[in-house]
């Protein structure tokens, strides 16, 4: 799909003398026509004039070039179902792949340093890896905060530079594809009909059942919205911007979606689902001409991939949810960017040096959970004993949980003071396997795929160390789970196992791969062990040796609970 590699320019004068009449003609053409520049048109004129000025510092390097080959090979995947999968699949596998081979790269080009790359008239695709570090990368980078769309208004200006002095022309249409998501997502109407313009030309070179006509139907949806409401609603709430009544409306109608018309060809390959009509239809405000079959046309089965709003992923598949990936005990706990009711959390900076609880629940205002969430609460002093921190989740809204947590405060007598994650889109429950395969259910009606009632214990290392599995309709045990915290902490401190029914002051038992004599020189000093058996050696509670000698007027002997 992609051209071939980039080649290094020549350093001589003559080059650079090549190069600097190009870019000068890539900024004359981007005023052509236009009599008048707004303030913002200006000073993109003088940012380019300054560029150019500076153009011999500006050099594109064969180590630029091959970092923009590198981002275009990361974006363009042999096959389409997997760039499908990687554009729009919401993956924190994939968020921190990013971050972590091309954070630096998205850094430096937020601050200018590769504007350069927009005005090389002579290696157009340089515009399209600029186009992906500054405005799809930062939606992986950033998801569900306001810095995904922080580089939005730079990256428009770039590329509207470059689509005037007509690179586009020179560029595959899925290489086009990335300059058409940049247009539309714009809240300028201006820049949406640029982008259906821009797509138009785009849409000649496709097949009818090429995958990538797709995107005709989101940019049309795109438009409609931007046309009714002047912007993206589904964006208020990050951009803590109100909803209007109208608004309001809007997003609670779950008909308006923006699916990516894609079915699974008999051959296995994924294809458009095109139409054999010309139908004329009415979106909002919006009138357009449909490449959707209607509903005579199509063959049985939903689309392949649904897109809920513009700047979200599309959901899973039933079959892809009922494969969901589990977390077990051992794994490095996953990393992952939420909100709750106390605000965004990054959760390896919420645990921190701590160690964690988190625990699911079903859904807010249920009598179990909320009785859960009481004892939860209350147990405050023991949580901060132990250095534990705790963390609820559910599907709901963070709005639903402070509202819920209100009538937990008043019915159980107690203060809840510690986050709640708001999992709407069962990100984070389908990345610990939360959801209970017994209540399944997809698409509009999502709202009853309920998590079970987990507990994930997690050390401060991010291991998780213990997990717990309750039906929705069974409490859980707290003092159970602050007993095997004292015994997850009490292993890893003392090299210790516990026995049955253990409670802490309890005899412990020798760990089976530490020898008799490790045992001794480890143990000793404490009393030593009890042999009855090659493997079942039983020992003092460790703790209980250094709580004594950290009260030196203790009677010897005097067995005392930890704390």
């Amino acid at each position: 799909m992609p051209n071939a590699p980039f080649t290094q320019s020549s350093d001589s004068a003559e080059a650079l003398r090549q190069r600097i009449q190009q870019t000068l003609q890539v900024i004359l053409a981007s005023l052509d026509g236009r009599d008048t520049l707004s303030g913002a048109e200006l000073e993109d004129l003088r940012r380019e004039l300054r560029m150019l000025v500076m153009l011999e510092r500006f050099q594109i390097t064969t180590g630029m070039m091959d970092k923009a080959e590198q981002i275009l090979a990361y974006m363009l995947r042999p096959n389409i179902e997997e760039c499908i999968n990687l554009w729009f699949g919401k993956s924190e596998q994939t968020d921190l792949e990013i971050w972590n081979r091309f954070g630096v790269d998205v850094a430096l080009a937020s601050k200018g340093h590769y504007d350069s790359w927009a005005l090389d008239d002579e290696h157009p695709r340089l515009l399209v890896a600029l186009a992906i570090l500054l405005d799809q990368f930062p939606r992986n980078m950033y998801r569900g905060t306001p810095e995904m769309y922080a580089r939005d208004p730079h990256c428009l200006a770039l590329v509207k530079s470059g689509l005037r002095a007509g690179m586009g022309d020179r560029l595959h249409a899925i290489e086009r594809v990335f300059l058409c998501l940049v247009l539309t997502h714009s809240e300028e109407l201006g820049d949406q009909h640029l982008c259906m313009g821009e797509w138009d030309r785009v849409m000649e070179e496709l097949a009818s059942d090429d995958p990538l006509k797709a995107f005709h139907e989101i940019f049309h949806r795109h438009v409609a919205v931007i046309q009714r409401f002047g912007r993206f609603p589904h964006r208020n709430k990050i951009l803590q911007r109100a909803n209007t009544e109208a608004e309001e409306h809007f997003l609670a109608n779950n008909s308006f979606r923006f699916d990516l018309p894609l079915i699974r060809h008999a051959s296995g390959a994924l294809v458009f689902a095109g139409t054999v009509k010309k139908r004329i239809v009415k979106l909002l405000d919006h009138e357009y001409q449909t490449l959707l079959p209607d509903t005579d046309e199509m063959s049985g089965g939903a689309f392949e991939f649904t897109y809920e709003e513009p700047d979200n992923a599309f959901t899973r598949t039933r079959e892809q949810l009922e494969k969901q990936g589990f977390i077990r005990i051992g794994d490095q706990v996953p990393d992952f960017t939420a909100e709750t009711n106390t605000g965004w959390i990054n959760f390896h900076e919420f645990i921190g040096n701590s160690w964690c609880v988190l625990f699911s629940h079903p859904a807010d205002f249920t009598p179990v959970c909320t009785t859960e969430f009481g004892v939860t609460a209350k147990l405050k002093p023991e949580w901060g004993r132990r250095g534990v921190k705790v963390i609820g989740l559910s599907v709901d809204s963070a709005e639903d949980h402070a509202r819920w947590i209100a009538d937990i405060n008043e019915t159980q007598q107690t203060q809840v003071d510690f986050p709640i994650i708001a999992d709407k889109d069962r990100r984070v429950s389908m990345l610990f396997g939360m959801l209970d395969a017994t209540t399944f259910h997809h698409g509009a009606t999502s709202g009853a795929t309920m998590t079970v009632r987990n507990v994930f214990i997690i050390s401060p290392s991010k291991r998780v160390e213990l997990i717990l599995s309750y039906p929705a309709f069974i409490g859980r045990n707290f003092g159970e789970i602050l007993r095997v915290v004292d015994a997850l902490q009490l292993s890893a401190k003392f090299q210790v196992a516990t026995p049955v029914n253990w409670q802490p002051g309890d005899d412990t038992v020798v760990l089976p791969f530490i020898s008799d004599e490790e045992a001794e020189r480890i143990f000793g000093p404490e009393g030593g062990f009890r042999k009855v058996l090659s493997y079942l050696r039983y020992v003092r509670d460790p703790s209980l040796r250094s709580l004594l000698l950290s009260r030196p007027h203790a009677a010897p002997g005097v067995r005392e609970a930890t704390d």
